[in-house]
């Protein structure tokens, strides 16, 4: 029996269309193997479902369902937890679950939550982290450890939540009102975040610990599931730094990101001081004719003198051929998200400034991905327009 030219036609589009699939994904992964070769970083985890979430009160949503369904334990670290009503409710969910037996293990950057925000006439005017505050969750089974109490630096500036080894949350987004309510003279409060499911939540787990374990002299033994199933079509790589020692250090993984772009750099940085290193890979990738797109709130929660610096050393950099700035008034942009090509997009905790570069313990995720790096350009597009 002989087929009808219509249903012919209809195979071979079919065919035409598996095949460029097969052949996209082959790509996609293909390139983050080459990336993680060339630098040196861990290489890419396949099957991963990443859901991005843009609007603060989404993320503290989606996370305390997570945390209230949590079976066995609850890993979190933060930079900046504050002492308001967000933290109230998420600790409450924390020790509601401890009480039921789930072991929650809470990691707080000593300056980040404890120190800076006493400084007269910040412009935050938010409360410390205060221990009598936290004394209430810790007798309930609430364990919390404060990262490096005895001194300036290096900071733990990752932002990170695991639950059951199974979801894990990361990105730009701590744990504070801010989000919800903006700040008083600057405007709305900006950011990005990831809602992370399939193998690669492991790795989070194991950084997890090593950051835990680094915190003082109890150590947490935790027998782990197995690493979680495919669950989506991700593949990524998790990016855990720490200063300019260790190798490759942040420095060497931007300038290689920005190195790989052939059509466009889109990127968005709160605190915009970059090493000489980021300057020149932006520039080098300009010349070759690479679209370099950059997006900053019109101020920061930084101090005014601050905020200037920040403006000035951006709008430098943006008198270079095929180099342009974005300002979006009414707000401070505080993602930290570097998207190359349409496709390989870089989500996290790193800023482009010399602390997060050089000092800090960072974490970030890169991932090949079309559909992920469609969404951040929808919202990069969304915001650019508004300051137009």
């Amino acid at each position: 029996m002989f087929l009808k030219r219509s249903s012919i036609a209809y195979i071979l589009s079919a065919a035409f269309f598996l095949l460029c699939f097969f052949s996209s994904a082959a790509q996609t992964s293909a390139s983050l193997g080459l990336f993680s070769e060339r630098t040196g970083c861990p290489p890419p985890v396949e099957g991963n479902k990443i859901q991005v979430i843009d609007e603060p009160a989404v993320f503290y949503h989606e996370m305390l369902e997570s945390i209230r369904g949590a079976e066995s334990f609850i890993f979190m670290e933060y930079y900046i937890f504050r002492d308001d009503s967000i933290s109230t409710v998420i600790l409450d969910a924390l020790a509601e679950k401890a009480s039921e037996g789930v072991r929650t293990c809470l990691i707080l950057d000593h300056y980040g939550c404890s120190q800076h925000m006493e400084e007269k006439g910040n412009r935050l005017k938010m409360r410390p982290f205060r221990r009598e505050y936290l004394q209430a969750y810790l007798d309930v089974g609430v364990d919390v450890v404060f990262y490096n109490q005895g001194a300036l630096f290096p900071r733990n500036h990752r932002k990170l939540t695991l639950v059951d080894g199974k979801v894990a949350y990361t990105g730009g987004m701590n744990v504070t009102d801010l989000y919800l309510n903006g700040i008083e003279g600057v405007g709305k409060f900006w950011d990005m975040h990831l809602k992370i499911e399939g193998p690669a939540v492991h790795s989070f787990n194991t950084g997890f610990i090593r950051m835990w374990n680094s915190c003082g002299d109890r150590p947490l033994a935790v027998s782990f599931p197995e690493a979680p199933a495919p669950c989506g079509d991700v593949p990524l790589i998790v990016l855990e730094t720490q200063g300019s020692d260790i190798h490759p250090n942040p420095d060497e993984l931007f300038s290689s990101l920005f190195a790989t772009a052939q059509h466009s750099i889109r990127l968005i940085s709160g605190y915009f001081m970059p090493t000489r290193a980021i300057v020149n890979g932006l520039k080098d990738a300009a010349r070759r004719g690479v679209s370099v797109q950059m997006l900053m709130g019109s101020s920061s929660d930084m101090p005014p003198v601050v905020d200037k610096v920040l403006m000035r050393r951006a709008l430098r950099l943006s008198q270079e051929d095929h180099i342009t700035l974005y300002l979006q008034q009414g707000g401070f942009h505080h993602e930290k998200v570097v998207s190359i090509d349409g496709h390989l997009i870089m989500v996290g905790s790193h800023n482009l400034d010399r602390l997060s570069l050089k000092t800090n313990h960072e974490i970030g995720v890169l991932m090949d991905s079309h559909e992920v790096a469609g969404t951040f350009d929808a919202y990069f597009d969304a915001h650019a327009l508004s300051g137009l």
